[in-house]
């Protein structure tokens, strides 16, 4: 245990958590792990024992905003009353989309962290990627099994919404565009994808 009397864990949190303040304050690229041990008290080796640089720092504040955002969207698919499937899916992409556009404009050096480890493809964004995909899959296949939208690969379903609305919520397409109340236009988009799936 450190001499801070934190555990291993708390203190990597703290970490996180002291990242995520000093980009607010200083930007993204001028944080570094010496004024993060300087501020938490802790030598810089200590930090090293949880990230091997700045890079991994950053990767560990943008995993633990998309395990939020994962943790977020699970809510669309747990909920399984008949007939409304096809609203979950709207709204699905909906606060996806919110998701960004709030992280944009409220903590635009958060998001630039989350945009460097995104364009270099991570594990963890990776993962989040597949996570997407199987939420998307269950609110697809409920949709299918209550009769909504006809019997086809769900797969495919998933491929042509995710690749259809994707200047929605991928990084860089959202930022270029924050200034913009473009969620009336997703919906229209979203309604005409459906309607082209309907039975």
């Amino acid at each position: 245990m450190p001499r801070t009397g934190l555990t291993s864990e708390q203190l990597k949190d703290k970490a996180i958590d002291c990242a995520i303040a000093q980009m607010q304050v200083v930007g993204f690229s001028r944080v570094t792990l010496s004024d993060i041990a300087k501020s938490l008290g802790v030598s810089h080796a200590a930090l090293y024992g949880h990230f091997a640089d700045k890079a991994a720092l950053f990767d560990a504040v943008s995993q633990r905003w998309l395990a939020q955002v994962d943790s977020e969207q699970e809510a669309f698919c747990t909920e399984k009353k008949s007939g409304d499937a096809l609203k979950r899916l709207v709204q699905w992409f909906i606060q996806l989309h919110r998701m960004k556009v709030q992280k944009v404009k409220h903590e635009p050096e958060l998001f630039k962290a989350f945009n460097y480890s995104a364009q270099a493809e991570k594990p963890f964004v990776k993962k989040h990627m597949a996570t997407m995909h199987r939420q998307l899959s269950t609110i697809v296949s409920q949709a299918i099994d209550s009769g909504l939208i006809k019997k086809q690969n769900v797969d495919a379903v998933v491929a042509l919404l995710f690749e259809a609305t994707i200047g929605f919520h991928h990084p860089a397409l959202v930022a270029t565009s924050v200034d913009e109340n473009r969620e009336p236009m997703l919906r229209k988009l979203l309604d005409t994808l459906i309607d082209g799936l309907r039975v």
